[in-house]
C-alpha cells in the first residue's frame, strides 16, 4: 500500500497492473482518466511516459482500489467485533489497526 507522501512510479507495468487488478479495459482507463485509448497504449507499450497530469488522477485510482480491497480484507472482522460487542457501529480504522 502505498504511504500518504509516496509517490508511484507509472511505468507501463504498474500502469497495466492497475488497470488488470481492477477489471478494466483500455477503453474504461482511458474514459476514466480522459484521455484517449492511443495514449494508454502507448504508456503500456512503453512508447511514451505517462503525463504529469494524468499521474494524479492514477495515484487517486490506486488509492480507491486499495481502500476498497481493505474494506474487503477487513469487513469481516469489523462484523464479528459489532455482534460480539452487541453494537451498531463500529470504528474501521480500529479494527484494521488491531489486525495488522
Amino acid at each position: 500500500m502505498l504511504d500518504n507522501n509516496q509517490q508511484l512510479d507509472w511505468n507501463k507495468e504498474s500502469l497495466r497492473d492497475l488497470r488488470l487488478r481492477l477489471g478494466w479495459s483500455r477503453s474504461d482507463l482511458a474514459r476514466r482518466l480522459h484521455c484517449s485509448i492511443g495514449d494508454i497504449e502507448a504508456w503500456e507499450e512503453g512508447r511514451r511516459s505517462v503525463e504529469s497530469s494524468i499521474r494524479g488522477d492514477l495515484e487517486i485510482i490506486l488509492r480507491q482500489a486499495e481502500a476498497c480491497s481493505d474494506e474487503v480484507k477487513y469487513t469481516p472482522a469489523a462484523e464479528n467485533e459489532l455482534d460480539k460487542n452487541a453494537l451498531e457501529q463500529i470504528d474501521f480504522t480500529r479494527v484494521k489497526a488491531e489486525l495488522k
